[in-house]
């Protein structure tokens, strides 16, 4: 499979091209700059903005999938998430790309039915852009009903972890997180890679939000 990258220079991102290189598909890695690549041989660098519908239609046409993991902790400029998922819906079919796999947030997941993380009471503030940004993105998603076959993908709400990938990690649709027997959701970056690769192959969670956890 011709996947292209979106988000390589930040921690998932890069984990998601590594995983897919390690499976043997076809990386191209898209970065504002080519500078921001690091470690990721045998993949292609392009120069691609995903703020831009025409400068994302030009580096993803060719490819049979595109995976994005983008974010922005600075105040002011997490637009940039519900924007790249704007852009990506606008140029993927222009490329004439139809799938999509979108790494977002996981403080919209429900810490009990109808009541988001992020609406918890003690949720951190600096915290808290970032986590609407997301929230805009999925509705983006769900309000969408053109011919891009996107999947939204949620880590656990707070413990996403360095780590070893183990394989061993389940997966659901839906809102809530996965629970462990201790009452905890977690995984590390690496085994979430995974599954975002695993989800790029096998295609389980077709316009729909899953999450991924232990």
């Amino acid at each position: 499979m011709k996947i292209a990258v979106i988000g390589v220079s930040g921690w998932v991102g890069g984990a998601v091209a590594r995983e897919a290189l390690s499976r043997g598909h076809s990386v191209t890695a898209v970065a504002p700059d080519a500078s921001q690549v690091h470690d990721l041989p045998g993949a292609t660098v392009a120069v691609g903005d995903v703020l831009d519908a025409d400068s994302t239609e030009r580096v993803v046409a060719g490819h049979d999938a595109v995976l994005t993991a983008v974010t922005d902790h600075r105040p002011g400029h997490t637009i940039i998430i519900p924007k790249s998922a704007e852009v990506l819906l606008e140029a993927l079919p222009r490329a004439g790309v139809e799938r999509l796999v979108f790494a977002g947030g996981g403080s919209t997941l429900e810490a009990s039915p109808g009541v988001r993380f992020l609406d918890t009471p003690g949720f951190p503030e600096s915290y808290r852009e970032e986590a609407l940004a997301h929230a805009e993105a999925l509705q983006i998603f769900r309000s969408y009903d053109g011919p891009v076959r996107w999947s939204y993908a949620s880590p656990p709400p707070v413990h996403l972890l360095d780590g070893r990938k183990s394989g061993a990690y389940r997966v659901q649709a839906g809102d809530r997180p996965v629970i462990d027997s201790h009452g905890e959701s977690r995984i590390t970056v690496s085994d979430y890679a995974s599954a975002l690769v695993d989800e790029l192959e096998r295609g389980n969670f077709i316009r729909q939000r899953f999450t991924v956890g232990y």
